[in-house]
């Protein structure tokens, strides 16, 4: 959970107590659902991001989905599809699927949508997703093959997370900026109005059918105004003036709910996850964390499920426990055989006498400011055997620079958990990104990346994450999941784990 933190509990209660309770607007079929940010343009190629990430599944669709109760892919775009061999991927579309200015979808806009993105002329932040494409190709009408450059592990799964664009809309526009402030696409919603300033209105697209994976939307109408202040947000939701909201402090979703006018829930399991890691470079300058056995005291020094609970507060006992790996076993690929160690002070101690530091040494933690909160419960956490931390909080984008000028000795950090059902975004994120100097663990990932069967994959990744935790490089904490306040009109409809946000169209009325 993460978003507005330390909000007095005190302006919470005299707003509780002045204001009066108001019904959602299920009458009216509208579902006011509260931004934290507005953008003006929705794009997730142009705009990568969490305000895209909320809206992208419920505007376009894949070519497939992946359900992860099943483990399996699903239909959307294509209704069925095949690798003739390990570099060929090819797609039998639906001929049913309309765009949402009427007009039809066919292989044209997948060959048109998969070009764009990897032109080597079009600069995308996450173009090296789609690097491993050779070429695509239009079959006929409704069918489209797609070669690799070499065999790749996760081809078919990045093909669930690629959204198909129309051509007829996107191909003219000599800015391509421009298609992002009138989005068209295929998915359950219809962008009528996106303003930074009023937010969004969104309708349900009824040419949308539920397939696969993907539910369509039942709720008539979306408005998502910007509300950005804690304050704000709680008075909004007390006296009626929106339906939904995310990301409130812990102690405000209990009080809130305690008064017996709204619920809360807890979103599914994500792949998303905090985690410590123990960069090569921070030995440079606190040369304790060079010696594994410290590394490994610090672990032990760590209570997660106290964590847990400094981050999510009451609502950690609706069974939020600690994230169990640096993969999900639901992830394809996915692979370890050993837990994090277990909270033991004394052991904690023991190996830090050990190697030395019997006395401590003085420590900083670097992390974002979301995980601020955890971060200083962990320095708290370390003092208790003698380690005298202290926490530095920077914005994500700064993360990468001071981990090549050896500036984060230890890192406490958010991650999405590669946002898709499959390993391959974890092992680049941990392992091959030069964040740990290690030549037999970078050849162990490397050679993992290359292997296409799942089984014999999920086995050589176990290898690597198991020479990780030995080494003791880095260890998941705290899972990641959304708090939505919201009437007792409003409910979740699919309950699953899910590999990233939970999007607009998702909700419904009871």
């Amino acid at each position: 959970m993460t978003g507005f933190k330390f909000f007095s509990a005190a302006i919470l209660a005299t707003a509780m107590f002045a204001a009066l309770p108001a019904f959602a607007q299920k009458s009216k079929d509208t579902l006011r659902y509260p931004l934290s940010e507005s953008e003006t343009a929705l794009d997730p190629y142009l705009l990568p991001g969490p305000f895209n990430n909320g809206w992208e599944l419920s505007v376009w669709d894949a070519l497939l989905s992946f359900d992860s109760k099943g483990v399996k892919f699903s239909p959307l775009i294509a209704k069925a599809w095949s690798q003739p061999d390990d570099a060929t991927y090819e797609f039998e579309l639906r001929d049913d699927i309309v765009w949402h200015d009427g007009q039809k979808l066919d292989a044209d806009d997948v060959v048109y949508t998969i070009k764009y993105i990897t032109d080597p002329k079009v600069n995308l932040r996450y173009k090296s997703n789609w690097a491993w494409i050779e070429s695509v190709e239009k079959l006929s009408d409704h069918k489209v093959r797609i070669k690799s450059k070499t065999p790749v592990p996760d081809g078919m799964m990045w093909m669930a997370y690629t959204s198909i664009y129309p051509e007829h809309i996107h191909a003219p526009l000599a800015d391509k900026q421009a298609f992002g402030a009138k989005p068209v696409g295929s998915g359950p919603l219809k962008i009528q109005r996106i303003d930074k300033n009023t937010g969004i209105l969104a309708e349900k697209n009824a040419a949308f059918r539920t397939v696969g994976a993907k539910q369509a939307a039942t709720i008539g109408r979306f408005v998502s105004e910007p509300v950005p202040d804690a304050g704000t947000l709680v008075a909004k939701i007390l006296t009626g003036g929106v339906d939904l909201a995310r990301d409130l402090p812990a102690d405000a979703v209990t009080s809130l709910k305690d008064s017996g006018q709204f619920e809360f829930t807890l979103a599914p399991e994500t792949l998303a996850y905090t985690f410590i890691g123990f960069p090569t470079a921070g030995a440079q300058n606190v040369k304790a964390l060079g010696d594994v056995r410290v590394r490994q005291a610090i672990l032990k020094a760590i209570n997660r499920q106290q964590l847990v609970e400094a981050q999510y507060g009451a609502i950690s006992k609706n069974n939020v426990t600690p994230h169990e790996g640096l993969c999900s076993k639901e992830q394809l690929g996915c692979g370890y055989s050993k837990d994090v160690p277990k909270f033991d002070l004394a052991g904690a101690k023991k190996l830090l006498a050990d190697a030395g530091y019997a006395d401590g040494f003085d420590v900083v933690i670097s992390t974002f400011p979301t995980n601020q909160t955890e971060a200083t419960a962990l320095s708290g956490m370390l003092r208790a055997i003698g380690i005298r931390a202290t926490v530095r909080t920077h914005l994500p984008a700064a993360r990468v620079q001071m981990l090549s000028q050896g500036k984060v000795d230890i890192g406490y950090y958010g991650w999405s958990g590669g946002g898709m059902f499959d390993v391959s975004p974890q092992i680049v994120r941990h392992f091959l990104s030069k964040e740990y100097e290690d030549p037999e663990i970078t050849k162990m990932a490397s050679s993992a990346m290359g292997i296409t069967d799942d089984a014999q994959r999920r086995k050589a990744v176990t290898g690597v994450m198991d020479m990780a935790h030995d080494k003791a490089y880095a260890f998941p904490m705290v899972p990641i999941r959304a708090v939505y306040v919201h009437s007792k009109d409003v409910e979740l409809k699919n309950k699953d784990i899910r590999a990233g946000t939970i999007n607009a169209h998702e909700f419904s009325w009871k």
